[in-house]
This record gives C-alpha cells, structure tokens and sequence, in this order.
C-alpha cells in the first residue's frame, strides 16, 4: 500500500507528527512494534511547555481525565541532601505547572488522537530493517504478530523508534561514562509515598542521579541512572541498588521510608547521549534523532518539539510540491540544530559539572545562595522556538 509518509514508532514523537500531518491532510501510516498500553523506562515528569503541544493536540483534557498530577515545583538534592528548589513558573510557556503521568497512559492518549485524526495505525508490527528506495520511493516490510510479511510504500519515511531506532546510525552517538563505568538506567513505581503532592524530587547520589514525582491513581514514578560497576555490586538484589543508589542521599533516604513497590522493574543501557546519524531517506526524530540528559527534564518536550517540527517541515514541503525526503530532511536537520542546538551544549556542560564532586558540590553551594544562577539554569537547558518560516525547504 502507498502513503505519503511512513512513520515508525508510536511514543509521542511518533504519534504526535502523525496527527499533524493527517489534520494537514497527507495519508500518514503509523506502524508500532508493540501494543498499548505499554511501560516505558520514563522520568514521567512532564514539562511545562509540554503542555502546550497537548493543547495544540487537542489531548490536554484526555491526560487529566486518566489522572494527570499536577507538578508546580521542583527540588533538586546534592548528595549530602541540601536542596535547590525550582518553581515550575521558572520554566513556564503559557502553564505555570508540569504534570505527572505515567508513559503508558500518556502514550495510549496521543496514540489515541493520532487513530481519531485518520492515521493508519497497525500496533504490534515488526518493521525489517531491511530498507529499499527506488524512484522517489522508500519500500518498508515487516510483520504482524510474526505473521504474513507485508509492505508499503511512501516518498518519506520518519523514524520515531526511540534510541534504538531502526533506521538510526547509533555509531554517532558517545557512551556516557562515570568513573570508567557505563551508564544503565532503572525505573519502578511506587505507592505509600508520603509528601508528593504537587512536587517533583531530583537526587544526586556518588554515581549517579534519580527522580521521583507523583503520576496517576496515587503511585510515584522512581527513575534513576546509575554505573553498570554498582549494578554488578548489587548483584541482582533490587533492595541493594536502592542502598547504594538513591538511599545513599539522606533526602531520598527519608522520602522512600515506607514506600511500595508497585509494578515491575525496566531497565535499560547502556546510555548514549547526543545526535544519531538518520539512514539516507529518513528523517530521525525524538530519541531515535538525539537522547537528551533525563536530569533536564527535556527527554519528552524534544520528542513532542521535534515531532512537531518534522511535521511542519513535511506538510509545508509537499504543499510547496516538495516530495524529496533528502531535500525535506534536509531543511529538517537546519531548523532542527537551530532549534535545539543550544541545549545539547548547555546539557554536555551539567553532566560534566554533575558527575564531578568538587565541581557538583561548589555548584550547589552557589545554587542554594544565589536564586538568579538556580533560575538561570532551568532555563539554560531551554531556548527560545525559531519559526519555520525562517527555514523555507530547498529545492533542487
């Protein structure tokens, strides 16, 4: 079957330039490997200008009808458990507030208004990663449920399949080291937190960092990165890694006095950070186009931007008779590295201060001290939108 855009991935990269791209009235296939709803290894910490996409999607709504929780503040703890608070106001784009919602609902919900806009949506499909072009044509196979193979066609293919995406060169991405030791991260929820209400936690520990925010029905989304040496001393007891991961910090230590563990553990690593290389004839988008540090709160707001971004650089191109998925990913990757260029740098420089004590330690001196620098970095990690009028498609 022909379209004229392929999307692969339904997270909220995917989902999201799908939706656009049907209201602007180009037939969108949406094929998704797994069926919702579905866990994902996620902060669940959801922005503040977040919500902004959600409005122009029309699910805003939807997500405080499945339990969204309201989020006005933000605390981050150094090890030693002196804390920096941030006002979600600090950040804020139209909402004063972030909110807390678990992937596998908030994913259902975009997912959702994709199907209800008219994209094509086959959940459970297996793309191969096989990829053939010919003619201004990209052919994409895979399977349903392991069964008859299919295939389908269209000028542009977007992949949205996260950081291992199937059609990314991950060779451009760095592993990210603490200490010689990769980088794996965990996440549980939890229920019995006490406290939560309204604020979301941030804890840096020796070898990492964790965060914890409330999410739907009462439970508490635990989410940290540590060393694969701690994971290895750990052994497999999950209590352990707690001990030698978040319990360490004595903030984290008191907020997790109590709590149970609802739900299974994810896992996931080692981790990458940085830009991947697309695949001649795709357009990478959200974590299958670069991972961001989960500690700026921006992994979901780069997957909602540059889903939005894709779609308005592929509508506008094909209203103009642009088909060319190397001339529109083209003009994608400039409005994308003006747009978000800022942040990877503003990123790669906190990580490098975070993962070293002494540098960690006199930065939250001067955080706790001076509110100006606290505010100063939120928004380090943000940067203002660039039109897209500024980058019209080129033509051959």
């Amino acid at each position: 079957m022909r379209y004229d855009v392929i999307i692969i991935g339904a997270g909220p990269a995917g989902s999201t330039v799908s939706t656009l791209l049907a209201r602007a009235g180009l037939r969108a296939l949406l094929l998704e490997k797994s069926r919702f709803p579905r866990e994902k290894l996620c902060g669940e910490f959801i922005t503040p200008e977040c919500l902004n996409v959600f409005d122009r999607l029309d699910v805003s709504q939807r997500m405080f009808d499945a339990g969204a929780e309201i989020i006005n503040q933000w605390t981050l703890f150094a090890p030693d458990g002196r804390g920096v608070r941030v006002p979600m106001e600090w950040i804020a784009d139209g909402h004063n507030h972030a909110i807390g919602i678990s992937r596998a609902q908030m994913d259902l919900i975009l997912l959702d208004g994709a199907r209800q806009t008219g994209v094509d949506v086959r959940e459970g499909f297996r793309v191969s990663p096989r990829f053939h072009r010919e003619n201004g044509m990209s052919f994409i196979e895979g399977k349903t449920n392991g069964k008859t193979v299919e295939r389908f066609s269209a000028p542009v293919v977007v992949d949205a399949s996260g950081r291992n995406g199937v059609f990314s060169n991950r060779t451009a991405q760095r592993t990210s080291f603490i200490g010689g030791s990769r980088l794996f991260g965990c996440k549980i929820h939890l229920r019995a937190v006490e406290g939560m209400s309204g604020i979301g936690e941030l804890f840096f520990f020796r070898d990492g960092y964790g965060g914890m925010s409330g999410v739907e029905n009462g439970r508490a989304n635990l989410c940290f990165i540590t060393t694969e040496a701690t994971l290895r001393e750990a052994k497999g007891d999950r209590e352990k890694l707690l001990d030698l991961t978040m319990r360490s910090n004595p903030a984290a230590r008191r907020r997790l006095r109590g709590v149970v563990i609802d739900g299974e553990w994810l896992g996931s690593g080692p981790i990458t950070y940085g830009r991947q290389r697309s695949m001649p004839g795709v357009i990478s988008i959200g974590d299958a186009g670069a991972f961001i540090d989960p500690f700026t709160g921006s992994g979901i707001l780069l997957a909602l931007s540059s889903g939005e971004l894709a779609a308005e650089v592929i509508s506008q191109s094909f209203a103009e008779g642009v088909s060319d998925v190397d001339v529109i990913a083209k003009s994608y990757d400039q409005l994308y590295r003006a747009r978000f260029g800022w942040r990877f740098k503003a990123c790669a420089l906190l990580r490098a201060v975070a993962f070293k004590p002494a540098m960690r330690n006199a930065l939250v001196t001067a955080l706790c001290r001076y509110q100006s620098l606290a505010k100063l970095m939120a928004l380090s990690t943000r940067q203002k939108i660039i039109p897209c009028s500024s980058f019209p498609p080129q033509r051959r």
